[in-house]
């Protein structure tokens, strides 16, 4: 791009021109709709359109003297104004730069604005500037309700604060987005409520810190409550310290304490020496569709000890599980039948998510259902209740089907099991639709091809293969796959969570071309595929 400039010679670098003329055309060209998409990546939240009005960009330039900038902004249309110290922005990049200049003009046309954000050519790298360019929205309302709302949805849609300040009498708040652009929110006034907010503590950072490293002590206090089942002894009303203590054999200071640690997580609401029981603290009732108790009890007992190997698998490799118990963990299952009994009911509390799959399968009015390593027969149930003209076949390990074909035997001849081992027997071949629920999760590339081969094997062109599993997103404000993955690392051999281009690379590495994702609770997911040629 070669641009004519009445500025000093060579008063900015090739590539800080181009894309200064970039967001002349911009903010000159484009609707307050667009320049939100630029800043959270994708569709915009429209709710907060309404209350914004697209009012000026920045861009982070190098310059050895800002006032040669005019005669640059002059020629690319922008009545430009002389130099002056940059304001909020400046506070936080003075730290590295020194001083930062602002030279800022109204489009032509107006009233839309651009701003030069001017640091010595030496101090930023040429990405880092392309980092530092904003955009920035005045708020069409004075009430701090609106401004809540906007801060809220913003942040909803991905955004993460970023720093604000004021900037003469006005308040501004800096938001950092999923792209490569800053956005920035004006308000007339000091705003010093709504600031301090945006801000967080003064000692936030340390406070986050704190709160990472003392995950442990949540973790264990639920699982005492969970153990004690304080849940069920609060199901019917509310309870005081003394006489939880007595009903639980625990010392009422000691679980008064705990007890308040909890209720400050939102699992009881304390009412004086009276506890009782949150929407959350449900969840540990052993009465209640989806219990989480058994889940809570193994995340903070048998698993809470493995994850004290996790050192050891970043340094060897080697499973944590194994490190810690000295087998594997279906191994140590068959050798410990409480810890067997303690995983099953939380593998079942995990699963409450497979009553809404059947509904998202586009299940044909007849055919043949095939569930591969189908385990307890649950899901097969559900989608054989939900389709009342299929057939079901669930296949799975000898010692397995059994307890399957009991879960089964409602639908009498329109369900059968079959046994057998999907690395090493032939898959139950003829269904329209085969099944593969948390099976891939647990096993590597190579392993799962093996498996996806033999399945492919079993299906004719244009089947239907539908696989569950809790894919690794691109939204950085999910982080259970994540969580689920390190899991899988310390738990299991060869266990690994997928994002969903590895899953459709998997799948077409294996005769499968992968078509739709559909949600479930939690961040699961369906992801469906056809069989191909």
């Amino acid at each position: 791009m070669s641009v004519t400039v009445s500025g000093a010679p060579g008063a900015l670098r090739e590539r800080d021109l181009r894309r200064l003329a970039e967001t002349v055309a911009f903010v000159r060209d484009r609707s307050a709709g667009d320049a939100l998409a630029a800043v959270v990546g994708g569709e915009p939240p429209a709710p907060v359109l309404r209350h914004l009005e697209f009012a000026c960009a920045a861009v982070l330039v190098a310059a050895a003297q800002p006032s040669d900038l005019i005669g640059v902004l002059a020629d690319l249309g922008v009545r430009a104004r002389g130099p002056r110290p940059g304001a909020v922005p400046g506070d936080r990049l003075r730290e590295r730069a020194g001083q930062v200049w602002s030279v800022r003009g109204v489009v032509a046309g107006g009233p839309r604005e651009v701003e030069l954000l001017v640091v010595p050519g030496t101090v930023w790298s040429e990405e880092e500037r392309e980092a530092e360019s904003s955009v920035t929205f005045d708020i069409t309302g004075e009430d701090d309700v609106l401004l809540r709302g906007v801060c809220a949805t913003l942040l909803d849609a991905g955004l993460t604060a970023d720093g604000g300040g004021y900037d003469e009498h006005v308040t501004v708040l800096h938001f950092r987005g999923a792209g490569r652009v800053r956005l920035t929110l004006r308000v007339p006034g000091h705003r010093a409520e709504p600031l301090a907010r945006h801000l967080g503590r003064p000692d936030q950072a340390r406070r986050t810190m704190l709160d990472l490293m003392t995950g442990a002590w949540r973790t264990r206090a639920v699982a005492a409550a969970a153990e004690l089942e304080l849940a069920d002894l609060l199901a019917d009303g509310p309870l005081d310290t003394a006489e939880l203590a007595e009903r639980t054999g625990s010392h009422a200071d000691k679980l008064r304490r705990v007890l308040a640690y909890l209720a400050a997580l939102g699992v009881f609401r304390r009412h004086g020496e009276q506890w009782s029981l949150t929407e959350v603290g449900a969840m540990l009732r052993t009465d209640v569709a989806g219990s989480q108790r058994d889940l809570a009890r193994i995340y903070g007992g048998l698993f809470y000890r493995s994850f004290s190997g996790l050192e050891h698998t970043l340094r060897t490799g080697e499973s944590a599980f194994v490190h810690v118990y000295g087998a594997q963990p279906f191994e140590h299952f068959a050798a410990h039948p409480a810890d067997a009994r303690l995983f099953e009911g939380a593998m079942a509390a995990g699963t409450t998510f497979l009553e809404l799959v059947p509904g998202l399968l586009d299940l044909p009015a007849t055919g043949t259902v095939v569930d591969v390593g189908g385990s307890d027969g649950r899901l097969l149930d559900l989608v054989l209740t939900a389709g009342p003209g299929l057939r079901g076949v669930l296949f799975d390990r000898p010692h397995v089907v059994g307890a399957a074909a009991e879960a089964l035997a409602g639908h009498g001849a329109r369900a059968s099991v079959v046994a057998g081992d999907f690395f090493y027997d032939p898959v139950p071949a003829g269904g329209d639709l085969y099944l593969l629920s948390r099976i891939m999760h647990d096993w590597d590339d190579e392993s799962c091809s093996v498996i996806l081969r033999n399945v492919r094997a079993a299906m004719a062109e244009g089947a239907t293969l539908a696989v569950i599993e809790r894919p690794i997103q691109d939204d950085p404000r999910t982080v259970l796959p994540l969580a689920f993955n390190v899991h899988m690392m310390v738990n299991t051999a060869r266990g690994v969570e997928r994002t969903t281009e590895e899953h459709r690379r998997l799948l077409a590495a294996n005769g499968f071309a992968l078509q739709d994702i559909r949600e479930l609770p939690l961040d699961m997911a369906v992801l469906v595929a056809r069989a191909t040629a």
